[in-house]
């Protein structure tokens, strides 16, 4: 990454959870839609029947594994857990691509702050919305907790134990409608490839889909 983790601009921390400066990111939910559908590549590789429909199911699920990490993103939206272990800024930027995110808090299946009592295995609470402001429709979003909340200081109160952790939603949209053309084309290409030559060569990608992957290429 070119861009330290944290950076002072404005007094705001800005927060790049990939590096785990602050704590631990990890991914709590994975999409089940696939960007690329079994019968579309079967089209693309003109196959009639479904004897390899399994085998081409980890084609798809292996090359769109292959083009999010060459592109730097999900494209299918995937939701993330950033734990703060033992320090919690009280203003924050997150600065991580197409983050979208629901503060409603409706339930612990909603995006923002939340807390546990203890264990890392306790049930989480949502801290609630009016204790702190978040910024959903700017690039980066940012987070600002109020002065008067117990959490904004330098070191988490006993009862909380700093178990704190910020959950997000990364990614282009929910169903393959929202992913460009040229991206499932790209992702058709590189199962394509893997179903043509089935043995390890030294090759990265056919060149046809890195072409059609650059131009969503997420430099962090």
């Amino acid at each position: 990454m070119s861009i330290d983790n944290l950076y002072n601009f404005n007094n705001y921390e800005y927060l790049n959870p990939s590096q785990n400066r602050y704590g631990n990111l990890v991914l709590h939910t994975y999409p089940s839609t696939q960007v690329v559908t079994t019968a579309e590549l079967k089209s693309q590789l003109r196959i009639d029947t479904g004897d390899e429909d399994v085998l081409l199911a980890t084609y798809i699920s292996a090359a769109t594994q292959m083009a999010e990490h060459y592109c730097n993103r999900h494209f299918i939206n995937a939701r993330y857990d950033l734990n703060f272990l033992k320090e919690l800024p009280s203003k924050f930027s997150l600065y991580y691509p197409d983050v979208t995110l629901d503060t409603s808090h409706a339930s612990t299946a909603d995006d923002g702050l939340f807390t546990r009592p203890n264990a890392i295995t306790d049930p989480i609470t949502p801290v609630t919305s009016t204790e702190y402001y978040i910024d959903r429709y700017s690039n980066p979003c940012y987070v600002v907790l109020n002065e008067s909340v117990s959490t904004a200081t330098d070191e988490f109160k006993s009862t909380y134990l700093g178990n704190y952790l910020f959950r997000f939603t990364t990614g282009m949209g929910t169903a393959a409608s929202d992913i460009p053309d040229a991206i499932k084309q790209a992702i058709k290409l590189i199962a394509s490839d893997m179903y043509y030559f089935r043995e390890d060569r030294k090759r990265a990608f056919p060149m046809a889909s890195e072409i059609l992957l650059q131009p969503y290429k997420c430099y962090l």
